[in-house]
């Protein structure tokens, strides 16, 4: 399948802008005690975001494993790795500097290069390590995804939930680990293959109000067992902000159902399909927006206060980085880093 969608535009621009709302709230989820009333109000913000990563790999996986596997896997990872580590190379060296410059860090170049290997380099450059690895794995899941059929996938659907969703509430709650590796049902893995899934096999719209539902019981409890972990802790838990517990992965399912389902009214819109296009560098870029903003202007989340602070934020940090990359992707060369 070489078909564009529309509707996949639409919903990687509403989760790029999530992203940047994750972590504009972050910083008072991370610094403000639970009984204040602006750590309750991002947590409830925050809450309702988590969603974002996974939908970026489920759009992933349904634009690269629904192509039919006849490309020869040299072919199919010379032509997107290079897209992907050239920006993760040169956006390393830009954290690299920041960190000498802003933090006082000093690196020999064998720490540099460990610092590089091990994703020690910047807190948000983790994602493009773990979609460099489903690249690498792209070529051969497309085999599977072509090749078995729904019912086989049902199943490996329904372990990963299992595997991957389920039974770390063992150790969690029962203070155990189950003996079983989880093996092929890895977190990220499987969402990459429940895109590709949901292309192939679209659920029906009548699915929409159980899956609403199920998404609505998962965002209360994100913010009820954040707050009830963190405050059993005395410190931050993030075990229901984690991107594959059950609470994220239902509305994740709800929002690329939902967008789907859209999709006759999700028109083509010049000014999404450019933000669309831009959602990498927006991705590198903006949290150097959102500490200069801070540094230069004073421009944080907690400004004057945060139901304002927030949204000012916010807007702010995504329209800047929006420009600047638009800028960079117009410069020879230079458009290589934010593709």
């Amino acid at each position: 399948m070489n078909e564009r969608y529309d509707y996949m535009d639409w919903l990687r621009v509403f989760s790029i802008v999530a992203v940047v709302g994750v972590h504009v709230v972050s910083k008072i989820i991370n610094s403000a005690a639970t009984d204040e009333w602006a750590w309750q109000f991002a947590n409830v913000i925050d809450s309702g975001l988590r969603w974002c990563v996974p939908i970026f790999f489920m759009l992933s996986g349904a634009l690269l494993l629904t192509r039919h596997p006849d490309e020869p896997a040299g072919d199919f990872l010379k032509k997107r790795l290079s897209k992907l580590l050239i920006p993760l190379v040169v956006w390393s060296g830009f954290y690299m500097v920041y960190n000498v410059m802003e933090l006082g860090e000093s690196y020999t170049a064998w720490e540099m290069v460990k610092l590089f290997l091990t994703d020690d380099v910047y807190y948000h450059l983790w994602f493009m390590y773990t979609i460099l690895g489903l690249y690498l794995m792209a070529p051969f899941l497309r085999i599977l995804v072509h090749y078995m059929s729904q019912q086989a996938f049902q199943w490996l659907l329904g372990f990963w939930l299992l595997f991957s969703a389920i039974l770390p509430f063992f150790p969690k709650y029962l203070e155990f680990v189950l003996a079983v590796p989880a093996g092929l049902f890895s977190p990220y893995i499987v969402y990459f293959m429940l895109g590709a899934y949901l292309v192939m096999y679209p659920l029906a719209k009548k699915h929409l109000v159980w899956l609403g539902a199920a998404a609505l019981i998962g965002y209360i409890a994100t913010i009820w067992g954040t707050v009830a972990l963190t405050n059993q802790a005395g410190e931050l838990d993030e075990f229901y902000y984690e991107h594959y517990r059950p609470n994220a992965f239902f509305i994740s399912l709800f929002l690329f159902v939902l967008f789907q389902k859209l999709s006759n009214r999700l028109n083509p819109n010049p000014i999404i399909t450019r933000i669309s296009m831009a959602t990498l560098g927006i991705y590198v870029i903006h949290p150097l927006v959102q500490l200069y903003l801070n540094k230069f202007f004073g421009i944080n989340e907690t400004m004057i206060h945060p139901a304002f602070g927030i949204p000012v934020s916010w807007i702010l940090i995504f329209l800047i980085s929006f420009g600047i990359i638009l800028v960079l992707q117009k410069i020879p060369v230079v458009k290589n880093i934010v593709p």
